[in-house]
């Protein structure tokens, strides 16, 4: 047996969404004719999980892992696993070990490393596991010799995404199902790899490489068809990078899946006519980083827009009464207090112009691989030497150190900013109140708040229910 493994976080309340890199993985695994087991938790669950995995006796366990809280979560299980059975092989996957291999291969909790995509990496590792133990002629894997940690050359990406359609069978998807604007049965799909731009501050310049690659249509609505028919599934969350690289194609899959969808799209993609036939195809919300209020610091991210194109796609947005959440990046390497400032006078200024608006917010975190993370060591950002210590860098924790800004002050005002998404008026006041007078000291409001918005979002106990119910009437009274 061979088990995948994914740490959610629960304060981020995202074990509800469909792990689709350990399913994927997972998938390509099962094709191949291996027993393979998915397990998707929360970091409470992790010394029962070490149990588990030990009671089972995989042949090898992988671990998807994306730089933050992650990483840090991550660590601890796999150390326990180590103390219990120090022969069980550890491969970590995903994101963060794609972009620091060496440094995971240096702990002795990771033995192996899947740099970039997994699919056909994994199962030919399983195969010289089982055989003959020859990995240096593996692409895209890192592994140990003798203590001397050895990367092998890069996997070329997978030509035909159509070869790797994601076998649903693999979990019991009633667990990944979630409410969505209107929708009672929403669950997380991905349609396409990768994205064109080149943002200095993403990481996908080091993991996609610049490429963009998709599924074909045809794959995409039998999945969703598939999906609609067999779980009642009533609204799509696409975790496309960027869905609208291609507008036609965009357009045709969600005429095709004539369900509310939630996807991500370019400020600078938005027109008067794309807006319009989004709001026939009943697109429910989308998320776009309009990243700064400066055009400076816009310039040095490599946005490639301004912040007036910005102002201009809000007021379309706006006019269509299309529900978008923006999201904003501040503590950029050399912004200055008044750059800063800018940013939150933009938000507020999107708060007043677009009523539907939603706000989350972060410290720019350093991504190895990212054009900007040498700059960004230039300017005073000390990397982790351990990898458990990569769980401190995290763009929304308030414990994160950022050389440049004060992440616990971004943090408060993240929340004040996304209480607007609540939609509840006195709250609306205080907030505007808050951020209006730059008053961000003694927030006492913060964990009371949260924690009831965590009741209603898990819909915990008759509390939970109670608040939900309350806050769908007047979301829907509005």
């Amino acid at each position: 047996m061979i088990i995948l493994l994914q740490i959610n976080y629960s304060k981020d309340h995202s074990e509800v969404t469909l792990p689709l890199g350990i399913l994927s993985v997972g998938s390509a695994l099962k094709r191949a004719g291996f027993d393979v087991k998915l397990i998707n938790i929360t970091e409470r669950e992790i010394d029962k999980t070490v149990d588990e995995v030990i009671g089972l006796n995989p042949d090898f366990l992988g671990v998807s892992v994306m730089t933050g809280i992650q990483t840090r979560h991550s660590t601890e299980l796999c150390q326990k696993l180590k103390n219990k059975r120090k022969d069980l092989p550890i491969v970590w996957g995903g994101i963060h070990p794609s972009l620091l291999p060496e440094q995971c291969l240096a702990e002795d909790y990771v033995d192996y490393t899947v740099i970039g995509e997994g699919e056909i990496t994994i199962v030919e590792f399983i195969k010289q596991l089982k055989g003959n133990g020859n990995f240096n002629q593996i692409d895209g894997l890192g592994h140990k010799n003798r203590g001397k940690i050895i990367i092998n050359q890069p996997r070329e990406f997978i030509k035909n995404l159509d070869d790797y359609r994601l076998d649903f069978g693999l979990l019991d998807l009633n667990k990944y199902l979630f409410k969505l604007k209107e929708a009672k049965k929403a669950i997380a799909y991905k349609t396409s790899r990768g994205c064109i731009f080149n943002c200095s501050f993403c990481y996908n310049r080091a993991f996609n490489r610049g490429k963009w690659r998709t599924w074909s249509i045809k794959s995409v609505v039998e999945d969703i068809d598939f999906l609609k028919k067999n779980y009642g599934v009533d609204a799509i969350k696409f975790y496309d990078d960027n869905f609208f690289i291609d507008r036609n194609r965009a357009l045709e899959i969600l005429e095709k899946i004539d369900i509310p969808a939630h996807t991500e799209i370019r400020i600078d993609m938005i027109t008067d006519g794309l807006a319009k036939r989004l709001k026939e195809l009943r697109v429910s919300e989308f998320l776009i980083g309009i990243e700064s209020g400066s055009d400076r610091m816009l310039k040095l991210i490599n946005k490639g827009y301004t912040v007036d194109k910005i102002k201009e796609g809000v007021k379309i947005l706006a006019k269509y009464d299309l529900y978008t959440t923006y999201s904003t990046i501040v503590g950029l390497p050399t912004e200055t207090k008044e750059e800063f400032n800018k940013t939150l006078k933009l938000m507020y200024w999107v708060h007043k112009a677009h009523p539907r608006a939603g706000f989350t917010m972060g410290a720019y975190l350093p991504y190895p691989g990212s054009a900007m993370y040498d700059f960004a060591i230039g300017q005073g950002f000390k990397p982790p030497i351990r990898t458990e210590d990569w769980g401190n860098i995290d763009r929304f924790r308030k414990d994160f150190s950022s050389p440049w800004v004060d992440n616990k002050k971004v943090w408060r005002i993240r929340e004040y900013f996304k209480f607007f998404s609540y939609k509840i008026g006195l709250l609306n006041k205080w907030s505007e109140f808050r951020i209006r007078n730059r008053f961000f000291g003694f927030s006492f409001d913060i964990p009371i708040i949260e924690y009831l918005a965590g009741l209603a979002i898990e819909e915990k106990g008759i509390i939970g229910k109670l608040l939900r119910k309350i806050h769908t009437l007047v979301k829907k009274f509005k």
